[in-house]
């Protein structure tokens, strides 16, 4: 079975990289996006690494964002 984790997510150009961790052995979807006025949905560049049961998603903050959505679908 696969599982979701979804939300809302902000950053300011030069923060610190986000990261979630989750647990389990793979990605299928993983998806940030910046829906801001000024960047209508642009795709933010994120980078997963899985090791054994643990997934760790980093997003990086490149821009400022204030009304981002993300999902990760993984089992």
């Amino acid at each position: 079975p696969v599982k979701v984790y979804c939300g809302d997510w902000s950053g300011l150009e030069g923060d610190a990289s986000g990261t979630v961790t989750l647990g389990g052995a793979r990605v299928y979807l993983c998806f940030f996006q910046n829906q801001d006025a000024d960047n209508p949905n642009e795709f933010v560049q994120s980078d997963i690494s899985v090791s054994g049961s643990t997934i760790t998603v980093t997003v990086h903050n490149h821009m400022a964002v204030t009304n981002g959505r993300f999902i990760i679908i993984y089992s």
